[in-house]
């Protein structure tokens, strides 16, 4: 019950937990009117609101017991009894962000706003959290300690190792930890864009600032990212592709890329990034730039394409990532494609030579005779399940849902559906834990792993799904390139 409630803590919403356990009172009313109202419709927080409705304070009992009953005046006004200036979550936010700004300004309640400032819920959790998650609370002072600045976010970033240690030590689903890292790291990038908006926002003065999104790909995109990802985002507007519009997205992305990179999200080598205008454009835009890519198919482009199927939108309007990913999944519908896409993937097999050992590096000095599981494990996997996904139109993102509709649609039994989802499960863990260990020993964190590190019962599971990861590979082979053998 405990991991359950932890989990739920780092990735869910407050929009989740919100309740309508309030009242909204003009700030001029008299104490005990407001006190009347709050009784007959059985409320616990009184929100104060000025003439232009606008949330001005917020009054609680324990505020009606120290500043009203104890100094008891019958005309006294709401306004000079209750808690100002009001701090305010977000119902997009996640709710251990919630109890943290409670924690830190002793708050016991607080409002939740929409994007248009009005009110949509308030919040009441840190009792029952503070009793039901006992350490957990200490995790998330630190997680919240300066989060809208740069050395917030870096300080979210910083703490990840730790928070990762602790939830495997809880036996907490790998799958689950590498959502929350996915969570936490889109929490930044939210977090970079605003902080970028600010920053620039006297460079375009007056500017009319379109309907946007700022997306995530890759593992990100999947809600799979592990320690230590790399970046890559890209911007979606509305509009015409004007220099002006360009130019404003242009310093917006250099911006918050940056401090993406500041919070050790380090740019992507690949510049797959919005700072590259190959990665920023009008909706239209990114559909004619599809279409080019699709009508002149290059590996190049098909490994842009791949890349950009596992997108989401982790800011602004996510209505235009919707409509992006409609799009795109209708011009994948194409058998020619379908085999282009699978020959940029026919090389990245299992890492196991014929005589069934471990393909270990021998080129890479710095990870000499050490297994890389991401690129020959769970990319394998990742890609095939993929290449299914666009076959078959698959909506769905991370690959775990991806595998379930799958099997929903009679592409994978339920044997085969149980067998990868638990072969994604365990290398998953293997590679987070193997992460885990080298971060608290101060080292690089990497995908490669030392497998005489392993036990003798980890190397023999880790060989069985290996083996059948790569006969995944030679099924794709036949239903793809058409090549029988």
């Amino acid at each position: 019950m405990k991991t359950k409630k932890t989990i739920e803590l780092f990735t869910k919403k407050i929009s989740d937990f919100m309740t309508s356990d309030y009242i909204c009172v003009d700030q001029d009313e008299v104490v005990l009117e407001s006190i009347k109202k709050a009784v007959d419709q059985k409320k616990e927080t009184i929100l104060v609101q000025n003439e232009k409705r606008k949330i001005v304070g917020i009054v609680t009992l324990k505020d009606i017991f120290k500043k009203f009953v104890v100094k008891f005046d019958q005309g006294l006004k709401i306004q000079n009894i209750m808690s100002s200036p009001v701090i305010y979550v977000s119902g997009d936010d996640l709710l251990f962000h919630a109890v943290g700004v409670m924690r830190k300004n002793n708050f016991t309640h607080i409002p939740v706003l929409n994007s248009k400032r009005k009110v949509i819920g308030i919040i009441n959790l840190v009792d029952a959290l503070s009793a039901e998650l006992g350490n957990t609370i200490t995790q998330i002072d630190e997680l919240t300690q300066d989060e809208h600045d740069i050395k917030g976010l870096i300080n979210i970033k910083k703490y990840q190792p730790v928070l990762v240690e602790n939830l495997l030590e809880q036996g907490v689903a790998p799958l689950d930890i590498a959502y929350l890292l996915s969570f936490l790291n889109n929490l930044i990038y939210l977090r970079a864009v605003t902080i970028a908006k600010k920053e620039i926002s006297n460079e375009f003065k007056g500017f009319k600032v379109p309907k946007f999104s700022v997306i995530t790909m890759g593992s990100g995109g999947r809600m799979e990212s592990f320690l230590h990802p790399d970046q890559d985002n890209g911007i979606i507007y509305v509009g015409d592709e004007t220099k002006e519009i360009d130019q404003y997205f242009e310093a917006l992305s250099k911006h918050f890329t940056k401090t993406l990179d500041d919070c050790e999200i380090p740019f992507c080598k690949g510049n797959l990034m919005a700072s590259n205008p190959l990665w920023r454009h009008s909706l239209q835009g990114w559909k004619d730039q599809l279409l080019d890519w699709t009508k002149n198919p290059s590996q190049q482009s098909m490994r842009y394409i791949e890349m950009l199927y596992d997108f989401r939108s982790v800011y602004g309007d996510p209505s235009l990532a919707d409509e992006l990913r409609k799009f795109l999944l209708n011009i994948l519908d194409n058998k020619y494609l379908q085999k282009f896409m699978y020959k940029n993937e026919e090389n990245s097999d299992a890492g196991l030579s014929f005589f069934g050992n471990f393909v270990l590096e021998k080129d890479d000095e710095d990870n000499k005779g050490l297994f890389n599981l991401k690129h020959t494990g769970t990319l394998p996997l990742v890609e095939s399940i993929r290449l299914y996904a666009i076959k078959h139109k698959v909506e769905e993102i991370s690959t775990q849902e991806r595998l379930e509709k799958l099997k929903d649609l009679d592409v994978f039994t339920e044997n085969e559906y149980d067998f990868f989802s638990n072969a994604h499960k365990f290398l998953s863990l293997i590679l987070l834990s193997n992460q885990s260990i080298r971060a608290k020993q101060n080292l690089s964190v990497k995908n490669f792993i030392d497998v005489y590190k392993l036990t003798d019962r980890e190397v023999k599971i880790l060989k069985m799904y290996l083996k059948r990861i790569q006969k995944l590979k030679d099924k794709v082979r036949v239903d793809f390139s058409e090549e029988y053998f």
